[in-house]
């Protein structure tokens, strides 16, 4: 006998339900966007109210469901800020970014040490939870820099590429830390070696992909997309235009997302570096595509110099006796127009990756990715056990502790030496305070790997978190992830596109 699953229609209820939720994350991520420029708070909110915290309408089936489908979005969202970044800027700012990075993952791990005194923490335990609130949102970071929040787009900006690189780099050294911390929760006599061989396969496995994706760009895909966008055949055809450009990049994504998970690391990386390639793809055409355009206008002005110089010959004739092909006896002489339609306007609307990721996948992940992700966020938050007198006070303490730690990574914007070039041109703009402070306050949302860290230092067989330790955790991860969107809101708010002064645009 077969096996096969048995289709039911879902209840009235059940219909209910859901067809609420999502409407409501979409009207709350409304809500939230424009009163505090912080769509995400609205739909964490949803996920708290629908899910297990406080009235677990939602079934934990659908509740294991949602997390799974959120975190596609979460590798959307993350394979859509590489897509959307500066291959160029990535590499030339490579240095900043790792002492960004370093500093938002070593200062909280040290100022985590003063639960020790402050709550009675053991030194592994405070070890943990500093692993935990090391971590950035990638989720968030990439929240707060599309076009949509801030009013103008500053994924392609030097900024914007510095706290993307940065918040990706904090998540592979998460991914380390949760591999250690899982080891140290074993009870086994093998705890040591699996520690560093696992430490040494991630740090292999993550230099490696992106050292190897480097040559196969260039000489590989680069090529073939350039042949690719020569021809013109595939662009009208059923089954070309969009359509095979989003499908070559659903191979590409679910490729490194596979290399990266199966090989060791972090699958949010290798949907990063994914996006990082098509970026490299798409600038290497835009260029490639100018220089045509380019070619083809300059073509164009000279076919209408030689018409012009034509017609200035055929007007030289007797006005008496007028040439048959002067401009009054020629009805099918039509002069050069640079409104008509040409080659040039077609080729400017050939399809590209960016133009089609926006156009096929950026509503979906708008409208319904994105909005389950963080809602999946809202309901793994432990909500009611976090109201105990002698954990609220120290929770928030220790978020501010915390807070601090990464609003000291924006520091690195105002004394990283930069080119002579750059000093001149902004020699009168001051230093880059605003920058400083914008960067700074979206690295200190934590969201779901703070989460996800501090879980497995909680269930772990050999528990590295107690439970009112794992509550002052959860405090800090909370309190960051609502200040830092919030600060970033009022920030962008109050300066604008200001925030790029220095040299940072």
């Amino acid at each position: 006998m077969w096996s096969s699953f048995t289709y039911h229609e879902p209840s009235i209820v059940q219909l209910l339900i859901l067809s609420s939720w999502i409407y409501l994350l979409n009207l709350f991520g409304w809500i939230s966007q424009h009163l505090l420029s912080a769509q995400l708070l609205g739909q964490i909110l949803i996920g708290i109210i629908y899910g297990t915290p406080l009235a677990g309408w939602l079934e934990e089936s659908w509740e294991e469901a949602f997390v799974a489908l959120g975190y596609v979005g979460l590798l959307l969202i993350v394979f859509e800020g590489g897509l959307s970044s500066s291959f160029s800027n990535v590499i030339s700012l490579l240095p900043l970014s790792l002492c960004i990075a370093l500093t938002g993952i070593l200062l909280p791990i040290g100022l985590s040490f003063i639960l020790i005194p402050l709550a009675s923490f053991s030194t592994l335990h405070a070890f943990a939870a500093g692993a935990a609130l090391s971590s950035t949102s990638l989720g968030t970071s990439l929240s707060v820099l599309n076009p949509a929040s801030v009013g103008f787009d500053l994924r392609q900006s030097k900024l914007g590429t510095a706290l993307l690189s940065a918040a990706v780099m904090d998540d592979v050294v998460a991914f380390v830390l949760s591999s250690i911390l899982n080891n140290l929760g074993e009870t086994s006599s093998e705890g040591n070696t699996s520690i560093g061989t696992n430490v040494g396969r991630t740090i292999g496995v993550t230099i490696g992909l992106g050292i190897v994706l480097i040559p196969v760009s260039r000489f590989l895909l680069k090529p073939l997309y350039a042949r690719l966008q020569s021809t013109d055949r595939w662009k009208e055809a059923t089954w070309g235009g969009d359509s095979m450009l989003v499908g070559l990049m659903a191979v590409f994504f679910i490729g490194m997302i596979a290399a990266a998970g199966f090989a060791g690391t972090s699958p949010l990386y290798g949907a990063y570096i994914a996006g990082l390639a098509c970026a490299y793809l798409s600038d290497a055409a835009d260029t490639h595509s100018s220089v045509k355009k380019r070619k083809g206008s300059e073509e164009d002005i000279t076919r209408v110099e030689s018409q012009e110089l034509g017609l200035r010959r055929l007007n030289t004739f007797p006005s008496h006796s007028p040439h048959p092909l002067s401009r009054a006896h020629s009805p099918q002489f039509v002069p050069f127009s640079f409104g008509t339609h040409t080659s040039t306007d077609v080729e400017k609307e050939s399809p590209t990756l960016r133009s089609s990721f926006e156009r096929f996948l950026t509503p979906i992940l708008t409208y319904v990715f994105a909005p389950i992700f963080f809602s999946s966020i809202g309901y793994c938050i432990p909500f009611v056990p976090l109201w105990k007198g002698r954990v609220i006070w120290r929770g928030i303490i220790y978020a501010i502790l915390m807070c601090i730690g990464k609003l000291a990574c924006g520091l690195w914007l105002i004394f990283w030496p930069r080119s002579l070039e750059t000093a001149n041109a902004i020699s009168g703009s001051g230093p880059s305070w605003k920058g400083a402070a914008f960067l700074g306050c979206a690295m200190v949302a934590r969201g779901e790997i703070g989460l996800l860290i501090s879980q497995i230092a909680y269930n772990t067989p050999k528990p590295l978190l107690t439970e009112d330790e794992f509550l002052i955790v959860n405090w800090g991860i909370i309190l960051c992830t609502i200040v830092g969107p919030l600060s970033v809101g009022w920030i962008v708010r109050r300066f604008g596109k200001n925030i790029m002064d220095g040299g940072w645009e």
